[in-house]
C-alpha cells in the first residue's frame, strides 16, 4: 500500500476500484494478462483518487489458469468493491464474485470506467 495514500474508509459510498490497464489512462487489457492494476480509492460525494499501482503475476497463459493462481490473484484485491478490465474471463469472474468482488468488462477510459463504476454502485445503494 503506498505510503501517501489516504485512510480508507469502507462503506456503501468509499470503496476502491482495481483497474487493469497499460498505460494509466485506459482500460485496455484482459484481468488475467495483466501485470499492473491501477488502484482508485472512490468516494460517491467527493470524487476518487489513485492511490496505488499494483504489480501482479499475469494468470491467463495461452487461454487457460490454473484454479490455485487464480485464486491467488483474486486474494490480491480483497481491499477492492470492484475489478474493472478490458475482459474478464469466466474463471476469473466466477472467482471474484466468489470473493464478494464485483467484476466489470469496462473498455475505454478509466474515466469513463470509474464514471460508471460509480453510477452502478449508486444504483446498488437504492436498493440496500
Amino acid at each position: 500500500m503506498a505510503d501517501t495514500e489516504k485512510s480508507f474508509e469502507a462503506s456503501p459510498s468509499k470503496y476502491r476500484v482495481a483497474v487493469a490497464s497499460t498505460d494509466g489512462e485506459s482500460v485496455n487489457i484482459h484481468y488475467g494478462k495483466s501485470n499492473l492494476f491501477y488502484i482508485y480509492y472512490v468516494d460517491d460525494e467527493t470524487g476518487y483518487d489513485l492511490v496505488e499501482k499494483r504489480s501482479v503475476t499475469p494468470v491467463c497463459q495461452d487461454g487457460s489458469h490454473v484454479k490455485s493462481a487464480m485464486e491467488e490473484s483474486v486474494k490480491l484485491f480483497e481491499d477492492c468493491k470492484y475489478v474493472v478490465a478490458s475482459r474478464i474471463g469466466p474463471g476469473a469472474a466466477q472467482a471474484l464474485t466468489s470473493a464478494d468482488l464485483i467484476s466489470m468488462e469496462l473498455p475505454g477510459s478509466i474515466d469513463d470506467a470509474i464514471l460508471k463504476v460509480w453510477k452502478y454502485n449508486r444504483v446498488q445503494g437504492l436498493f440496500n
